[in-house]
């Protein structure tokens, strides 16, 4: 239900103090508490779930597929999709989950962890289902398949598949790879994923972990990417309501760096779950 002109009045007024005063008594930084799983899916390569103290959850698997490239591709093939519970497919919504998460995973996976071969790569499929939201769902979207990504495994080939040389490993026929998926490779052992924050402005304040009523009477929102210990990527995005989009430039930074400070916890908190 939406806020009456009152409840918006004193929300926003608390939320532009300084210091802010948020309803549930979080400070600027603080996220609610989670709870979150990997290794959920047993036909995928990687997954994850991650629920959230406002009934938010989002359930995440990693497929990798073998696909044949042309010459010596130096492509990364990512595919993202996430179907949004209560929101028809191709919204803005979606598109922004999906397209942000994407172009983030391409621009920061090296080609070689995909390579198998000069002929074959893996191509990797990140599927996910956000089941409730009720803040804004690309920090749940982001930090779920963060998790899927650290629990993924690629199979390695055969010893059959290999020739006594190593150069030989590019002249084999279509991969074979080895039964035991003991005898695999973390995805993320050289590499760690991109975090994708949203955070809101009310004044001269910016918060992480908004709920729908913050969001509701921000003066507008920003996406950050984070990748290997700082922010990459930066957009502005509206909050519920697009009139309000009023903040000013010279707040930006201050938000990058209090959105940084966020990414930087959550990757140390996401690093610290038990993966399969």
């Amino acid at each position: 239900m939406p806020l009456s002109l009152t409840e918006e009045s004193y929300l926003n007024g608390s939320l532009s103090q300084r210091p802010p005063c948020r309803p549930d008594g979080r400070d600027q930084l603080q996220f609610r508490p989670i709870d979150a799983a990997a290794g959920i899916l047993p036909t995928t390569n990687g997954s994850a779930r991650i629920r959230l103290d406002d009934g938010g959850e989002c359930i995440v698997g990693v497929k990798a597929e073998v696909i044949t490239v042309s010459g010596s591709s130096d492509d990364v093939h990512v595919e993202v999709d996430c179907d949004i519970v209560g929101i028809p497919a191709n919204s803005p919504m979606q598109n922004l989950l999906c397209s942000t998460l994407e172009t983030a995973l391409k621009n920061s996976l090296p080609s070689d962890l995909l390579r198998i071969t000069n002929k074959y790569r893996f191509k990797i499929f990140v599927d996910g289902i956000i089941l409730d939201h009720v803040s804004h769902p690309l920090t749940l979207f982001s930090m779920t398949t963060y998790l899927a990504l650290l629990d993924t495994r690629l199979p390695r080939l055969a010893p059959d598949s290999l020739g006594e040389q190593d150069n030989d490993k590019d002249e084999i026929g279509i991969p074979q790879f080895s039964s035991d998926w003991a005898d695999s490779d973390r995805l993320c052992k050289s590499w760690s994923p991109p975090l994708v924050q949203h955070g809101i402005i009310v004044g001269k304040n910016v918060f992480v972990d908004a709920t729908g009523e913050e969001a509701e009477v921000s003066d507008g929102g920003l996406l950050t990417i984070w990748h290997n210990g700082r922010v990459v990527g930066l957009r502005v995005v509206n909050t519920r309501d697009s009139s309000k989009q009023v903040f000013s430039i010279n707040i930006i930074g201050n938000a990058v760096e209090v959105l940084a400070n966020a990414s930087r916890e959550i990757e140390k908190g996401l690093k610290g779950i038990r993966t399969s």
